[in-house]
């Protein structure tokens, strides 16, 4: 009898070019504002839905600029593309509605399961690429701000 191995979804979401935005609106940096409340409210629903997990940086009280996703089990290609345009799209619309253009990068790759325990929102670790589908996430959000931003690259 053969294991069955589980693979993952890993999605690396950061938002574009955020220090100069936030500087410029004026927002105080350890505090939600309409872009980060927004991500931080369209992620955690993006993770309800999808029954994922946050391995790093969703956070409520001062608002998530960037984090890292996991989704496991049956994944359906097509809805989880559809609902991160969606993100990227409501990212937009809002940074439009205050004025500034906001945006996002994303990242993401699928591989075998690794097992990482989640981290606080800012405990930045290199533990967090542990597995070779974190590492690959990465790499497409780095390759996505490499091309200007604003996009979901998948490797």
């Amino acid at each position: 009898m053969a294991l069955e191995t589980v693979e993952e979804l890993i999605i690396f979401i950061d938002l574009d070019n955020f220090k100069e935005i936030s500087e410029k609106q004026g927002w105080v940096t350890y505090k939600p504002n309409e872009i980060t409340g927004t991500l931080t409210e369209l992620v955690s629903n993006f993770i309800r839905k999808h029954v994922g997990e946050v391995i790093y940086g969703l956070d409520e009280k001062r608002g998530t600029e960037e984090c890292m996703l996991r989704l496991t089990g049956a994944l359906l290609h097509e809805v989880i593309v559809s609902d991160l345009e969606y993100i990227a799209s409501r990212i937009q619309e809002t940074g439009f509605e205050c004025g500034c253009e906001a945006s996002v990068s994303i990242g993401v790759s699928r591989g075998p399961y690794s097992p990482i325990r989640p981290t606080g929102p800012y405990q930045w670790s290199k533990r967090l690429f542990k597995g070779q589908a974190q590492r690959l996430a990465h790499k497409a959000l780095k390759k996505a701000k490499k091309q200007g931003g604003n996009r979901i690259v998948f490797l």
